[in-house]
């Protein structure tokens, strides 16, 4: 049965060394690996050992890892902004074989970078669910305690999906009225 592994230190506040984490790529059942630890040069190590398992990142701006995992030879993202662009993220996590998909990294990156800080603005999942709801997307509960996003910052976010073209991209139809949308 394929395993994947989650390195995840800001959720759960401990994180796995390069040397734990190549340890446990050794099994043959590990297949992917997906970091969120706030340590670059750890992300490096892991892929300069040239593990069997894929390398993939989380997309938050806030941790650094998406453009020097990818650079390094990562295998993507595993992302939850591509609930709102999945074309874009799919761009995004595309590895880089040749010079030309580094550029529509690059471009896409940039492009996309005020849409993943909308979505890591607030405690996850609250951002990225409160917006999935705005625009009409399925979407259960938040989990108690969490509440969803005041309206001011929902309707910026409202404003990126405008910006970046998501609602004709995707069909959606965005609310008149925010206060209705936060709900």
């Amino acid at each position: 049965m394929p395993i994947g592994i989650y390195n995840n230190p800001p959720r759960v506040k401990t994180d796995l060394s390069a040397e734990a984490v190549l340890r446990i790529l050794q099994h043959p059942n590990v297949v992917v690996l997906k970091e969120s630890t706030t340590r670059v040069a750890q992300v490096a190590q892991v892929l300069a050992a040239r593990p069997e398992a894929a390398i993939m990142c989380c997309d938050s701006p806030n941790l650094g890892l998406v453009v020097p995992t990818m650079a390094l030879g990562g295998a993507g993202t595993a992302n939850m902004s591509g609930n709102l662009d999945p074309a874009g993220l799919a761009d995004l996590s595309r590895p880089w074989h040749t010079p030309d998909q580094a550029d529509v990294f690059r471009e896409t990156y940039l492009r996309l970078l005020p849409l993943l800080q909308f979505t890591y603005s607030a405690i996850n999942p609250v951002a990225v669910k409160s917006l999935m709801r705005a625009v009409g997307l399925p979407v259960g509960p938040l989990r108690r305690p969490l509440r969803p996003l005041p309206p001011a910052d929902l309707a910026r976010g409202l404003e990126l999906v405008r910006m970046l073209g998501l609602d004709r991209r995707y069909g959606w139809r965005l609310p008149d009225r925010v206060a209705l949308a936060a709900e």
